[in-house]
């Protein structure tokens, strides 16, 4: 049951889709269905003994639930401090961005609405602009935080789409020489791929084509391919 709730969260409110693909939601789950289906059972087998005496055999069993309870808050937290808060546009292709990338930078849980009211919010980061920026943005580089993560430079994604969609690729090339890829295209597209913008989305696990509106909502996404 504990694992039931655990999951609903990682499929629906820590890594919907497409950051279940892109950012390591299977990953998450594959630890979970290891720490609350695997490590308990494992550790009971290799303790129980029917020939021990009974409160042997209850003190082995209350040693394994507290170590399953202990690895199960810890690995869920870890999938929860792993998930992605943010699309952000840098460059020319959108990055998942964690909390951890804030908490380096001393922000906790940051204010997105003003640039999305969607969740996770779409934000455009724009280049610098005066030398003082390069030299904050290089300050804050050297600190192993992305740049796509200064949040400085943060912008709305409606304010930007021309700068956004001269980065588009070329979905037909790509779908063409790809049938898995073009049939997902099509569903999402209602077979107008001339309809919409595509643009690349760099993510941990997985790199990902967004397909986005010509208003700049995110529509979905698909799996980029390998080559």
């Amino acid at each position: 049951m504990v694992f039931s709730v655990i999951s609903y969260f990682i499929l629906y409110e820590w890594y919907p889709e497409p950051f279940f693909t892109a950012q390591g939601g299977w990953q998450g789950v594959r630890l979970m269905v290891f720490v609350g289906l695997v490590l308990g059972p494992m550790l009971t087998l290799i303790a129980f003994n029917h020939l021990k005496p009974r409160k042997l055999i209850i003190f082995d069993l209350s040693i394994i639930v507290t170590l399953q309870v202990v690895a199960l808050v810890l690995s869920a937290y870890a999938v929860y401090t792993q998930r992605p808060i943010a699309l952000v546009f840098w460059g020319s292709a959108f990055y998942t961005v964690t909390e951890e990338d804030y908490h380096a930078q001393g922000m906790t849980s940051p204010d997105f609405s003003q640039y999305s009211s969607r969740v996770p919010p779409l934000i455009y980061s724009r280049p610098v602009s005066t030398q003082a920026e390069l030299d904050y943005s290089e300050k804050l580089t050297q600190q192993s935080i992305p740049a796509y993560a200064h949040i400085e430079f943060y912008d709305k994604v409606e304010d930007n789409l021309e700068e956004i969609f001269v980065n588009e690729v070329d979905i037909k090339e790509i779908a063409f020489a790809n049938p898995t890829m073009l049939e997902r295209m099509e569903e999402l597209t209602k077979q107008d791929l001339d309809a919409y913008k595509y643009i690349a989305l760099k993510a941990k696990y997985n790199n990902m084509i967004l397909v986005l509106s010509d208003e700049g909502e995110l529509i979905g996404a698909v799996s980029a391919p390998s080559r």
